[in-house]
């Protein structure tokens, strides 16, 4: 897949199937926007196109909002590659983006620009100046610019609507395993294992403490994990995500116990990937009280009826997924 940084950089020979959206989390509503854009792709003879924006919108119109996303662009990529998406354009929200009318967007942008002869976006998509642009002024200028518009539903799952804040509500609860429904996947953090205080290693868990990348953490606690290392085989393992109250420590962090390995992870690549939540992070009266609570978390972990495969979109293979080590 092709990755175009601004619209304005975007060039092909004939028109495209294309999407709009933020996909923040690419989760099962996005998905099925990108299938139907997959889809008219296809049967038209059509490049598949994604035109999204970086930063956040929120934060071009909201700086200050207490504000955390899903997935890096570079997630959405992955994600969307897997999905069969041929370009994806990255724009940047700025003032000319940001300060465009709804006609305007749509005749300088989708019409011009990204030369869409089939557009897919969602129920609630919105566009233009203040958000004032909605699907149905989508189609009524589609109609006059010569390009179809496709408006699909909401995504029900439990009731309610699949949605990025609907997401976020629930990883922000501690509710992985709902979050991986919508996800289609675990959610999932990584960085470079770092040195810590040891304080694992002398009480018998070893940690590997990951200086995490992304912006959004899971409610502080205790988690079954599968971990990847430097892209081996994932192994399953306890997570701590918290402030280690037991040791007065007040930076938040997330540390990693591997089940069944020994060996150096300092400096190495990790991927963590949230599967369940075992139970709430709290301050213990002594360091054997912690190591008995420790091995319960472990033995949770260890007897968890949870498969090593999630999402049908994820490339990679059940027979390889073991507790094969890093």
């Amino acid at each position: 897949m092709k990755v175009v940084e601004g619209s304005r950089d975007f060039a092909t020979p004939g028109g495209t199937s294309l999407t709009i959206g933020n996909f923040d989390g690419v989760h099962l509503g996005h998905r099925e926007l990108l299938r139907r854009t997959v889809a008219l792709a296809r049967a038209q003879g059509l490049p598949a196109v994604v035109l999204t924006f970086a930063p956040h919108p929120i934060r071009f119109f909201t700086p200050k909002a207490r504000f955390y996303e899903i997935t890096t662009t570079e997630e959405k990529a992955e994600r969307m590659e897997e999905l069969g998406i041929d370009v994806l354009v990255v724009e940047s929200f700025t003032g000319e983006i940001g300060g465009m009318g709804p006609e305007e967007f749509a005749r300088e942008v989708i019409h011009q620009r990204m030369r869409a002869r089939c557009v897919t976006v969602g129920y609630d998509f919105t566009f233009g100046r203040n958000r004032s642009g909605s699907p149905a002024m989508l189609v009524r200028i589609g109609k006059q610019l010569g390009f179809s518009v496709e408006v699909v539903p909401p995504l029900l799952r439990g009731g309610a609507i699949v949605s990025s804040s609907r997401i976020r509500e629930l990883l922000l609860a501690g509710r992985v395993r709902e979050a991986e429904e919508l996800l289609c996947r675990p959610y999932k953090v990584s960085g470079p294992v770092v040195a810590g205080a040891a304080r694992g290693r002398r009480l018998g868990f070893p940690t590997a403490n990951v200086q995490f990348r992304q912006e959004l953490l899971p409610l502080p606690g205790v988690y079954v994990v599968d971990a990847e290392v430097a892209g081996a085989l994932p192994r399953r393992g306890v997570a701590n995500v918290g402030f280690n109250p037991t040791f007065g420590e007040n930076s938040l962090g997330v540390e990693v116990h591997l089940l069944d390995f020994a060996g150096d992870l300092y400096g190495r690549e990790m991927t963590v990937f949230f599967r369940d939540r075992i139970r709430d992070e709290r301050k213990f009266q002594s360091a054997d009280e912690l190591v008995r609570q420790i091995g319960t978390d472990v033995e949770f972990a260890r007897t968890a009826r949870i498969p090593f495969r999630w999402g049908e979109a994820e490339a990679v293979d059940a027979r390889r997924r073991g507790a094969g080590g890093p």
